[in-house]
């Protein structure tokens, strides 16, 4: 009892400490001179934050700063690297210039009803490649149904973690037609989708990145266009879905579940890892975009 009123009190202090969150599409300078963007802003208590984006290297951070540091975007942002992805037409399912025996693992975690999540596959991965990059694709509703297996990843030293924007509910209704499903539902709130998923990783005291994938890696063009003109998200696909027996190669973005939804691509995987090791090196997913 004790435990489940500590964890509803975190809850709720994070809670408070995440308002008026928005859209916050501005450009800004450091002393240095490196350009950032923002993306978001939000209250925390009597603080202003931001979480911004590198526009060259592509990592993102939260930070406190002044209003009048901030400005409307110009043309330096669009000769920046964030700029250049930003513009590319559809999703990105490989490295745009992929470096020598490069590849990028990706892994969703979709809404599921099963306890826990590949763990043995992680310590397998890490215990044969040492502290690997992973980009995972999160969703809302899988961490708040798996509350203690989240902070278990999040805090796994062995793992250097981007977090992907997946939705905040991954929709799905297995007796509709995809054109009809996913988020190309009719009832689908794009905003709450979006924010929301941002919201839960920043409450929990993880910093979300500028990628997006679609549930289902189903989308239209209208869709597409609203995620990145307005979140100033990059979507990402995959060009080596292990349980499709995709084949995997040089600049590859990979993709596998780790939630336990599809086992058999986690096993193929799993073979293939003494092979993957020795041939490629696993780089984050910003590194298939420098």
């Amino acid at each position: 009892m004790k435990k489940i009123i500590f964890y509803l009190l975190i809850l709720c202090t994070s809670l408070f400490a995440v308002q008026e969150y928005e859209v916050f599409i501005r450009q800004y300078q450091n002393s240095d001179g490196k350009l950032f963007v923002t993306l978001r802003k939000w209250r925390d208590k009597e603080e202003i934050k931001y979480l911004l984006a590198d526009t060259q290297t592509l990592q993102t951070a939260i930070a406190t700063l002044q209003s009048h540091q901030l400005f409307p975007l110009d043309a330096r942002f669009e000769k920046t690297n964030f700029a250049h992805i930003l513009y590319q037409k559809g999703v990105l399912s490989e490295a745009i210039a992929p470096v020598s025996k490069s590849i990028f693992l990706t892994m969703d975690m979709c809404p599921s009803q099963k306890k826990g999540y590949e763990s043995e596959f992680i310590a397998r991965l890490t215990q044969q490649n040492g502290k690997t990059p992973i980009a995972i694709a999160i969703t809302s509703k899988w961490i708040e149904n798996h509350e203690d297996a989240f902070k278990e990843i999040a805090q796994n030293p062995q793992l250097d973690i981007t977090w992907i924007n997946h939705s905040h509910t991954h929709f799905y209704d297995k007796l509709l037609k995809d054109h009809e499903n996913f988020m190309l539902h009719v009832s689908t709130d794009v905003k709450k989708e979006v924010l929301e998923l941002e919201k839960t990783l920043i409450q929990r005291g993880v910093t979300p990145s500028i990628f997006f994938r679609f549930p289902g890696l189903i989308f239209d063009e209208k869709l597409l266009k609203k995620i990145k003109e307005t979140y100033f998200l990059v979507p990402i696909g995959s060009h080596a879905w292990v349980a499709k027996n995709e084949k995997i190669q040089n600049g590859s973005i990979i993709l596998i579940h780790g939630n336990k939804n599809e086992p058999q691509g986690i096993e193929m995987l799993e073979e293939k890892l003494p092979s993957l090791v020795k041939k490629y090196t696993f780089k984050s997913l910003a590194e298939a975009f420098q």
